[in-house]
């Protein structure tokens, strides 16, 4: 499995208590288990943190994102992965 298959997959996973659409990054926070201090890890490494990769790659005008799959869709897409 890729990076961005691997990627994909545990966005997925963490986003299971997240209620779509969403409307803001605020939304997608509340229901994440650490909020904006969640971090995801690929082979026992943390790559990112969702705060600092939503900031970065999220605008107000990409919302309301309808499901898990197109969040982790446009993150990945904008990182160019």
């Amino acid at each position: 499995m890729g990076m961005r298959d691997e990627l994909f997959s545990k966005w997925i996973e963490a986003m299971k208590g997240v209620k779509f659409p969403v409307s803001s990054v605020d939304e997608v926070f509340a229901g994440l288990p650490k909020g904006s201090e969640s971090n995801i890890s690929v082979g026992g490494l943390v790559v990112c943190n969702t705060g600092d990769l939503f900031g970065r790659f999220l605008k107000p005008t990409d919302f309301p994102i309808e499901s898990s799959e197109a969040l982790a869709t446009l993150i990945l897409d904008r990182a160019g992965l």
